[in-house]
């Protein structure tokens, strides 16, 4: 055998041979399906990703579990629920008490606090200020926010100087960041309900559920009926910047809210037919409802992108009247799913919030209306 090939061993040669023949036959088998890429499962596509904005009856109020207790986040709230039924990341952005310009600016959550504290600065900077505010921001002097979209905003009070230690006291005030910082370009859809604290749901129901005061009801209920053009087009203006950040991808829900009473006349004081209250806040709720879908139905049919936006009327869910409270002075609360103004147990932030059943209702309205 000659062992030799212009000069080139034939050890060397088979070498060659195996070196490049293997990385071809690899190539081969991974285009027909046989590589080792093949044999393992094709990636799983990436979670649905769910964002709840809005109010407390969004956030979580009534349910009984919760994240914390300032803007009353619940794990059970309906969009936690529905997003846990699809196996979607879920985010929630909506706090109690929250209304439509919160969706997109800051807020502030409750009173602001103090806190004073001596840093060692040497020298005599002109900043020391600023000094002495970055060493207490980098300390958290005002405390570690319990949510992720929880901030502290620091404001200088008072400051002295001793030598290089300088004593100061900070104004801490808590504050969320606008809501729809939750949505991104990766949000498949956004839930919400929003509203009625812009048009007076706290003053209605001390005066026309709690104090049962006839005339201050009826102001409450007209002033409420006078805001709801103006609603409409806070919620369009807000909705449409939410759309906008996901880039038009996500799915825009707007629920409604359920009948408050479980009829649809009640005249305060009862037995004398004063004011009609129950008429008049049954009319404010179904033309809240008209309000809403409107301004959904305008931007879905003028808004370019894949997302669109819905009205989830809820109240059929909910039984229509059936579940809403007694406003009776002595009331009968057995078929209520909202939680009964004074109820033991609760506290105020609960009242005339839904129950669990409740949210199971917004839960099931909702999934019912998911694209």
């Amino acid at each position: 055998m000659n062992w030799l090939l212009n000069g080139v061993c034939e050890g060397d040669i088979m070498k060659r041979l195996i070196l490049t023949t293997i990385p071809a036959l690899s190539l081969a088998a991974t285009a027909t399906g046989v590589g080792v890429g093949a044999q393992s499962a094709a990636a799983a596509p990436p979670p649905l990703e769910y964002v709840t904005l809005g109010d407390s009856y969004s956030a979580g109020n009534g349910t009984g579990t919760y994240d914390e207790t300032i803007c009353w986040r619940s794990p059970d709230n309906y969009g936690a629920q529905v997003a846990q039924a699809v196996g979607a990341q879920h985010t929630t952005a909506a706090c109690a008490g929250g209304v439509v310009a919160d969706i997109l600016n800051p807020r502030k959550l409750g009173a602001p606090t103090t806190k004073t504290a001596t840093y060692r600065l040497p020298g005599t900077s002109p900043n020391s200020e600023k000094h002495w505010l970055r060493l207490a921001k980098d300390d958290a002097l005002c405390g570690v926010p319990a949510q992720p979209d929880w901030y502290y905003d620091y404001t200088l009070r008072s400051s002295n100087r001793d030598g290089e230690d300088v004593t100061a006291t900070v104004s801490c005030q808590l504050t969320a960041t606008p809501q729809i910082d939750a949505v991104t370009q990766k949000t498949d859809a956004v839930f919400l309900t929003v509203g009625g604290n812009d048009i007076g749901f706290g003053l209605i129901t001390a005066h026309c559920l709690l104090a049962r005061n006839a005339t201050n009801c009826s102001v409450a209920l007209g002033a409420a009926e006078a805001k709801l053009p103006r609603l409409q087009e806070d919620i369009s203006a807000a909705l449409k910047a939410v759309h906008d950040r996901s880039k038009g991808n996500a799915e825009i829900y707007l629920l409604g809210y359920p009948h408050l009473i479980n009829m649809a006349s009640y005249t305060i004081p009862e037995g004398a037919p004063t004011y009609d209250a129950g008429a008049a806040l049954y009319r404010l709720q179904l033309d809240g409802d008209r309000a809403q879908a409107q301004a959904m139905a305008e931007l879905d049919a003028t808004t370019t992108g894949k997302g669109g936006f819905t009205f989830v009327d809820v109240k059929p869910a909910w039984g229509g009247l059936t579940h809403g409270l007694d406003p009776h002075a002595v009331p009968n609360q057995a078929n209520s799913w909202l939680v009964p103004i004074g109820a033991p147990g609760r506290q105020p932030s609960e009242w005339v919030h839904p129950t669990i059943q409740g949210w199971n209702a917004d839960a099931d309205a909702l999934r019912a209306a998911l694209k």
